[in-house]
């Protein structure tokens, strides 16, 4: 199954002039290749440039999925070749940084699973919030036989601590809603009822306060917290060619085999397959 469409996967609902939704809709797995990227970019700096902006909640029209792994099946080249973005950095890279920066608030709604690109969106935002039923959030790729790009190796550990955030990447198992909140992951995981409303509630609060008090908060919070950006391009090359290994290109082969990319048990219990691939290879 090959995700690419002309249809739109990243849309803008303005819910008021200063607090925004971005919704995520690439069904029927919300998998992230070259279509999803420039699109996301184009909403990113529409909401920069509008000076009345000040929250934006990211949030999933996909049911099961709030935003998943790459498109293993697109065109690795597409997605590689795309132009570097103002921060210098390249594509998506350039999203999650200039997202951290904005100068607006973003929060993440988590009701799915958030694996690999979905976990560094994620990790971007500058809140989170989870359902305890229903979210499930991975940094799989130990497990693909590939590694993940800097930053989430320089957040996780800033977030949960060092222990914690190895037994995540190195783990690379799906993480509930109620441990991500445990480990630090997510700022709250809420009962999947109540997730709407607490979050519509925090962003409507936020947009009535003043922009300028937002944004240097913000900023002033990112100066102490935030991994230095010279880290993350040196990252975000040996990620890229870390799927290009040809242990990483046999695991995902494999995986694929198995239904990855398929709607069904090895997307919706990917941690699970990921963890038993070489004792099914094995039989």
């Amino acid at each position: 199954m090959n995700s690419a469409t002309n249809a739109p996967q990243v849309g803008l609902d303005r819910v008021t002039p200063s607090y925004c939704r971005v919704v995520l809709d690439n069904p029927p797995l919300n998998l992230v290749g070259p279509e999803f990227v420039p699109q996301m970019r184009e909403i990113v700096t529409t909401l920069e440039n509008d000076d009345r902006v000040k929250v934006v909640v990211f949030e999933s029209a996909v049911d099961g999925f709030f935003l998943n792994h790459s498109d293993f099946l697109a065109n690795f080249e597409d997605l590689t070749s795309l132009p570097q973005g103002p921060t210098g950095l390249e594509a998506w890279p350039d999203v999650l940084v200039r997202l951290t920066r904005a100068p607006f608030v973003s929060i993440a709604l988590i009701r799915g699973r958030a694996t690999g690109n979905g976990s560094e969106l994620v990790l971007s935002c500058d809140m989170s919030f989870a359902s305890r039923e229903r979210a499930l959030l991975s940094q799989w790729e130990v497990g693909g036989g590939h590694r993940r790009w800097r930053r989430a190796m320089a957040r996780l550990p800033r977030v949960m601590g060092r222990g914690r955030a190895l037994e995540v990447l190195l783990g690379a198992d799906d993480v509930r809603g109620v441990d991500a909140e445990l480990f630090g992951y997510v700022n709250r995981a809420l009962p999947d009822a109540e997730l709407d409303n607490f979050v519509d509630a925090l962003a409507t609060r936020i947009a009535s306060f003043d922009k300028w008090a937002i944004a240097n908060t913000k900023r002033l919070v990112n100066e102490a917290s935030l991994p230095p950006d010279v880290e993350i391009r040196a990252g975000w090359d040996a990620c890229m060619a870390s799927i290009k290994r040809p242990a990483a290109q046999e695991r995902i082969k494999a995986l694929l085999e198995q239904g990855l990319q398929e709607p069904g048990e090895s997307e919706n219990r990917l941690g699970s397959y990921v963890g038993q691939l070489d004792l099914k290879r094995e039989r």
